[in-house]
């Protein structure tokens, strides 16, 4: 039975590119079948009919096969690590790995790179509107004159990111550790830093004045910077 089974499911995934995605679904396929196949057996079916009954349990595949191996195409296209110039919107860009990528003069707008590494990459002139970065490893990402609006940071390590001459107006990193991260020459109109953690956070010709700083943690030369600068901090400690 499994050289028949295996037969069948090579026949079954050969239109598609044998990527980590289509290798663990084919796999984990076969796993259940083979259960299901000794169930049946010790139903009492016999082998005809046993092969039968687990084959007609597949049911239709075609659209998951499809949804995954598209995914894992995209994955693997990103091997690369330029994708200036680029159009690229809506794209599914979860739990990439890309260290030292390009995306400059690109339209990411809509896109998702949730989960994903993206050390030391750059953006520069881009469309991030709408893009989610949450769960994401932004270290030393440059993101400069970029468009921002609607983008989300949740969970995200901002480690020496360096916003540079961006509109953050409205967007939340609350709830965060900022360390070395660097604001130049940013709108903060209504930024919300809520119940982060600032360490030598650097704030650079930036507007800090309409930012939100409730229950914010910071180091004593950020207090004393911000202070100096007019930001609210009667709800923000120092450490």
């Amino acid at each position: 039975m499994n050289e028949k089974l295996a037969r069948y499911l090579d026949g079954m995934f050969a239109q598609y590119e044998n990527g980590e995605a289509i290798r663990e679904l084919k796999e984990e396929l076969k796993s259940n079948l083979e259960e299901r196949w000794n169930d049946l057996k010790q139903q009492g079916h016999d082998d005809e009919t046993a092969y039968k009954m687990m084959i007609d349990s597949i049911g239709d595949l075609s659209e998951t096969l499809q949804s995954v191996a598209g995914k894992a195409k995209e994955l693997k296209s990103v091997q690369k690590k330029d994708y200036s110039l680029t159009q690229m919107e809506n794209s599914d860009l979860q739990g990439i790995r890309l260290h030292d990528g390009k995306f400059n003069y690109s339209a990411l707008n809509g896109s998702d790179f949730s989960g994903s590494d993206l050390t030391n990459s750059s953006f520069l002139c881009s469309d991030l509107s709408s893009v989610k970065f949450d769960g994401s490893n932004l270290t030393r990402v440059k993101i400069t004159i970029t468009s921002l609006d609607g983008a989300s940071f949740e969970r995200c390590v901002l480690d020496q990111t360096h916003f540079n001459t961006v509109d953050l107006s409205g967007l939340r990193f609350e709830n965060l550790t900022l360390d070395g991260t660097i604001f130049e020459q940013t709108s903060l109109d209504g930024t919300s830093f809520k119940n982060s953690v600032l360490r030598n956070v650097l704030f650079k010709n930036a507007d800090v004045k309409k930012a939100v700083f409730d229950g914010t943690s910071m180091d004593k030369l950020t207090y004393a910077f911000l202070k100096g600068h007019g930001a609210a901090l009667s709800n923000a400690i120092t450490i």
